[in-house]
């Protein structure tokens, strides 16, 4: 493992070659609907997003489509741009959420996202048409790959047609670009950027969870995100919170053995606030950070974050994960699990 300094030193050599904009993210930009937050190079291109992007997963929790419009509307107000989603969020609801209030009055300002989870080609191509369709739109700006298992699964679903589909997607100009996700090993992750080497391909963009806790326990920071850089990938940062799991709360992927009493409340334990978990990840050559929000509270004060962005000391970093070092694991980052 290299240490944080060589670390760093190549991310930023990286950067400097343009793939992610300045750290601190630059002065923000307007669109007919008002000021945008502060935006980081996405595309090889040079195509860049909002700095935060909004989650669709905690968008399906509601069952009151007013709130979801809410979450919508108060997104844009506040100058976010980039919205993520999934097939399969809630049996399609956080789809048809962005659907109903956010494609159609927003479509051209929106840089829309959107996974696929099925493991064959057949299935993708589905799973793709299902999506656009309670999306409304006819194409997405970023489909991907959605949470790779294994170095087994990327194998598995390379063979099925999964990649070709994706590739078929993105010369048919039904997806602008293609990129891949997963949180349980960076092991797959390396496999899979392995695998496409050996084929030829690079993909655009990889969504991989980055946090406090992540440089002491199968880090992706340390093994994943230097060799993404150098590929000039688009980095999505997700579970910056640990899905929530840093707070002491049970979530999606708690296995049913850990006792909730057993989670420990990282913040309340430690110098780390709600703030600086997301400072941390901005701090991380990412292009945009994804959080889901359960109310506008919350993406209020996401967004406040970044609007009051300043760039870590190195030492800062590290101080940082000091804190969260003895938190690390598999009860909070209990979605990772140990590939052997």
């Amino acid at each position: 493992m290299e240490n944080r300094r060589e670390f760093m030193k190549k991310a930023t050599a990286v950067a400097a070659f343009g793939l992610v904009a300045d750290w601190a993210c630059a002065v923000p930009e307007k669109d007919k609907f008002g000021d945008i937050l502060p935006q980081r190079q996405l595309i090889r291109n040079g195509e860049k997003v909002t700095a935060f992007c909004l989650g669709g997963y905690h968008l399906g929790f509601t069952e009151n489509p007013k709130d979801a419009e809410e979450m919508i509307e108060r997104s844009m107000e506040l100058g976010v741009r980039f919205f993520d989603n999934a097939r399969g969020y809630h049996n399609g609801r956080s789809e048809e959420y962005m659907g109903r209030f956010l494609t159609p009055k927003y479509r051209e300002q929106a840089f829309l996202m959107t996974k696929a989870p099925a493991r064959t080609g057949k299935e993708v191509r589905q799973q793709l048409d299902e999506s656009l369709k309670a999306l409304k739109t006819d194409y997405v700006d970023l489909w991907q790959i959605h949470a790779l298992q294994t170095p087994k699964d990327v194998d598995d679903r390379i063979k099925a047609g999964v990649l070709d589909a994706f590739l078929e997607a993105k010369e048919k100009g039904k997806a602008r670009y293609i990129g891949f996700t997963g949180h349980r090993s960076p092991k797959t992750h390396l496999h899979f950027l392995s695998k496409l080497d050996e084929l030829g391909i690079e993909l655009d963009t990889c969504q991989m969870p980055l946090n406090v806790c992540d440089p002491s326990f199968e880090s992706f920071q340390h093994h994943v995100l230097p060799v993404l850089l150098e590929k000039k990938y688009g980095v999505i940062a997700m579970k910056t919170m640990a899905g929530g799991s840093m707070m002491g709360g049970r979530i999606d992927t708690t296995p049913k053995n850990i006792k909730t009493k057993d989670i420990p409340d990282v913040v309340s334990k430690t110098e780390l606030t709600h703030a600086n978990l997301h400072q941390y990840v901005y701090g991380l050559p990412v292009s945009s950070l994804c959080s889901g929000c359960r109310f506008t509270y919350e993406l209020e004060e996401n967004v406040q974050v970044l609007k009051d962005l300043k760039k870590l000391s190195e030492s800062d970093m590290k101080k940082l994960e000091t804190y969260a070092a003895p938190y690390a694991g598999l009860i909070v980052e209990n979605y990772k699990r140990v590939l052997t």
